[in-house]
């Protein structure tokens, strides 16, 4: 049986893998339209956590729940809500986000 991780891991390739053959620019999961988002939001996450993110739309700048930062590139780089590094992935959804990284679980945010 897998651990966890592996499956987060092989969900993050996946996703990536996904995301490059994809040219829509402005839909989210679905190819359902997210809307613009805004340049700096907070988001509150399950668990009580908290997530900002600063948006340049090529790329986010995220300040996790321990206060430390990452900035992730959009993957691909033509579209605004599908953003992903190894080992980071994050997903912008109306006013939803979901941030992965490897190895640790999944966090859903809501602004």
């Amino acid at each position: 049986m897998p651990n966890f991780s592996h499956l987060v891991a092989l969900g993050l390739a996946a996703m990536a893998a996904g995301c490059v053959s994809d040219p829509r620019p402005t839909t989210g999961v679905g190819g359902l339209a997210s809307g613009p988002q805004p340049r700096y939001a907070t988001y509150r996450c399950d668990g009580g956590q908290t997530l900002t993110i600063e948006n340049f739309q090529s790329s986010v700048l995220v300040v996790k729940p321990d206060g430390s930062s990452v900035e992730i590139p959009a993957s691909p780089p033509n579209q605004t809500v599908r953003y992903g590094e190894t080992p980071y992935a994050l997903v912008l959804e109306g006013r939803d986000a979901l941030y992965m990284k490897s190895g640790d679980m999944p966090l859903n945010c809501k602004r």
